[in-house]
């Protein structure tokens, strides 16, 4: 996989991504954000940049935190046409770049990297953390929400094109294969056709690694429960989510 394709995807997912992930129940609203929210730092007066920022929805609020600058950055066009969109009605002052994570400047420095569930994309996790270890000044921190390991590890094994069966979604937590799949904002929109994305699986300790060697320190960590209401309300979806936890979500510090 390389940067031409997940482009190619996120700009054909961004209109269908954006409708999924947009409800008041969705997970990166229930789920995701309350976590994140309970590790932020301090970020008034702060300099702030999200990388992979899709449609700018961290973005934004973050930006409810009265940052000194915000900016986000993402490999799609299509993604960050509807983040300014959102730029607009919101009457934000966040900066919106296109451009790859992996080979961005590091010529600017920030208090605060964010970035949620985008390094299932990303193949090698050394040099993209030794980078966000030079976007940030001292003492500087950064949180990063992830798909779970044990989530990603139950992807099907990418076959040339082939549209996995259900059979094929069991953990292979070891196994470093490239995934492929039908992502759940496609499979359930019936105004897109299918396609498959691919994307890596990282075990814990490749992101521990990964890490450490770029010199951060881990100081939080987080598997976020669903919302109990959900076992009323969304029965399944509750212990799905039981059985295979979507998220984990790190807070890292730079000397």
């Amino acid at each position: 996989m390389n940067d031409c394709q997940t482009q190619a995807e996120w700009d054909k997912m961004a209109a269908a991504y954006e409708e999924f992930t947009a409800g008041e129940d969705s997970y990166s609203n229930r789920i995701e954000w309350p976590c994140i929210q309970k590790m932020l730092p301090a970020l008034q007066d702060k300099d702030i940049i999200d990388l992979g920022c899709g449609s700018g929805r961290f973005t934004f609020l973050l930006e409810k935190e009265k940052p000194h600058t915000i900016t986000g950055i993402d490999i799609s066009p299509a993604m960050l046409k509807i983040a300014e969109k959102h730029k607009a009605a919101l009457g934000s002052q966040a900066q919106f770049f296109q451009g790859d994570i992996c080979r961005m400047a590091t010529d600017h420095q920030y208090d605060l990297v964010f970035s949620s569930t985008v390094f299932h994309y990303i193949q090698e996790l050394a040099p993209l953390f030794a980078r966000i270890a030079a976007l940030l000044k001292p003492h500087g921190q950064c949180i990063i929400s992830q798909l779970h390991p044990v989530y990603t590890a139950q992807y099907p094994i990418a076959r040339e094109g082939h549209f996995p069966d259900d059979e094929e979604w069991n953990v292979r937590y070891l196994d470093k294969n490239l995934r492929g799949y039908i992502q759940p904002w496609i499979e359930y929109n019936d105004d897109v056709s299918n396609f498959l994305s691919y994307s890596y699986h990282h075990t814990l300790s490749d992101y521990f690694q990964a890490i450490t060697s770029s010199g951060l320190t881990i100081t939080d960590m987080a598997e976020p429960m669903p919302p109990r209401d959900w076992q009323e309300k969304y029965p399944g979806r509750y212990e799905a989510f039981i059985e295979t936890p979507s998220y984990l979500i790190l807070k890292l510090q730079k000397a």
